[in-house]
């Protein structure tokens, strides 16, 4: 039996984001990555 598991990493809700480019591209400096929540849930 195979089982593939899909997470996926999210903002940390507290981390102050920023967007760069005229707004059109995330800037990644300085962002605490997390588990999606919802992933969390069992």
């Amino acid at each position: 039996m195979k089982i593939l598991v899909c997470v996926s990493k999210t903002p940390d809700t507290t981390s102050k984001i920023a967007f760069t480019d005229g707004n059109t591209k995330f800037d990644e400096t300085g962002v605490q990555w997390i588990i999606n929540p919802f992933d969390e849930w069992w």
